[in-house]
């Protein structure tokens, strides 16, 4: 009987992110919870990433069922995006040549990010496989959001993404919006889609007495704390959420001393002229605010980590201009924090199906300000936890399991 295997693909962004010391993102911790989770359920799973440096093993066996290799592509060091398209012929040459020399057969390919959707479309034609893809974000919704064509993407993305949706066998989005987006913007046909979102550890991420996470993440006890959690990226909105905050503390000038906003993601850690450009705004938006000593910005933090400070919040707060689910709101929620999020993103339409936290319109710094204070001091979304289990990753693996055993017979 042949063995049930997945191949995945995450050329930009490497699985460990968190334990090799790199950038971390929804990727990134994306692909590493659905192989976990699939490798629960016997299925092997290779995810290929790119080498960025030379210190980190080019194998690493996550457990006897799953291992991320690394495969050479240009220098060993990371690359902006433009680069790193320009090298994935020869990232795809060294993958197929890998597992051609170690004889392995895939059930299927599921590439992550149109980068590595590329790579997937190249290898469907070498292996005969199915190859699933998972947008995650799409170029057009970039821009619109943007409202710029400069994105840091390469040229060609756009006309990348639309081919891929013509081409490869099926798709996997996170929700409705992004569903419709990929039919009506790519002309994708609806057969080729199917919706699964993602999921949450409903083992790590799990209530937890307030005050001891205070005490971990090292926080005043009686602070009301509003967390953000993301990468610096304009579509995150966080600029919108300092307009809020200021909006709040100008309403109520006696809560100046009392609440306070945490922005976990940014790499502060460096010195302030190497931040990143959007960090930077932000710290310059700030001081412009006079809220220097109100907002403080964390560096990003391990999984592991993420808990206590979800914990340690009144509320997580989710201002994205565009954002294909957020994975951050259903940790927080599972977590028992409240969420506020934009009607934008791909969980509101789950929130305001479950009623399991607010929702605001996108860019409105006012009608936030109007919901944190109805959080922080009206009343809280009542959350259940028994709805939150269907979003476990032990439940959405096997979703994506069955979708690949069905594409690899149809093959």
């Amino acid at each position: 009987m042949q063995q049930k295997r997945v191949a995945m693909i995450s050329v930009h962004e490497c699985p460990l992110a968190s334990s090799e010391g790199k950038e971390r993102g929804g990727i990134n911790v994306y692909v590493y919870e659905l192989s976990k989770a699939l490798s629960r359920l016997g299925w092997y799973v290779d995810a290929y990433t790119r080498v960025q440096d030379d210190i980190n093993p080019r194998i690493v066996s996550v457990n006897d069922y799953f291992r991320v290799i690394h495969i050479p592509s240009g220098p060993h060091t990371p690359l902006s995006k433009v680069d790193i398209l320009k090298r994935l012929p020869e990232f795809t040459s060294n993958m197929l040549e890998y597992i051609q020399k170690e004889h392995i057969v895939y059930t299927a390919i599921h590439s992550h990010y149109y980068l590595s959707g590329l790579v997937g479309k190249t290898l469907r034609k070498s292996l005969r496989i199915p190859v699933v893809m998972t947008f995650h974000t799409l170029g057009l919704m970039k821009e619109l959001v943007s409202q710029s064509k400069d994105t840091g993407d390469p040229i060609e993305r756009i006309p990348l993404e639309r081919d891929l949706a013509h081409t490869l066998n099926h798709f996997v989005t996170s929700s409705n919006a992004d569903k419709e987006y990929l039919m009506t913007l790519y002309d994708c046909p609806e057969a080729k889609i199917s919706i699964i979102p993602p999921g949450v550890d409903t083992k790590l991420f799990r209530p937890m007495n307030k005050q001891a996470a205070k005490k971990y993440i090292h926080a005043d006890i009686d602070h009301h704390i509003i967390l953000a959690v993301g990468r610096m990226d304009p579509v995150k909105g966080f600029d919108v959420l300092l307009f809020a905050l200021k909006t709040l503390l100008q309403r109520n000038p006696s809560l100046s001393d009392h609440v306070c906003l945490w922005i976990v993601g940014g790499d502060i850690e460096q010195q302030k002229d190497q931040w990143s450009k959007e960090l930077q705004k932000l710290d310059v938006l700030r001081i412009e605010l006079g809220l220097t000593t109100t907002v403080r910005f964390v560096p990003p933090q391990p999984q592991e980590a993420l808990p206590y400070y979800y914990n340690a919040a009144d509320v997580l707060v989710m201002p994205s201009h565009y954002e294909s689910f957020g994975m951050v709101a259903l940790e927080a929620l599972s977590c028992g924090t409240p969420v506020i999020t934009t009607d934008v993103t791909g969980i509101s339409s789950i929130l305001k199906e479950s009623n399991q936290g607010r929702i605001v319109s996108a860019n409105n710094p006012l009608t936030l300000a109007t919901e944190l204070q109805n959080v922080l001091f009206v009343s809280q979304p009542k959350i259940d936890q028994k709805t939150l289990e269907t979003y476990d990753w032990n439940t959405i693996a096997k979703k994506m399991a069955d979708m690949y055993t069905t594409l690899s017979i149809k093959e």
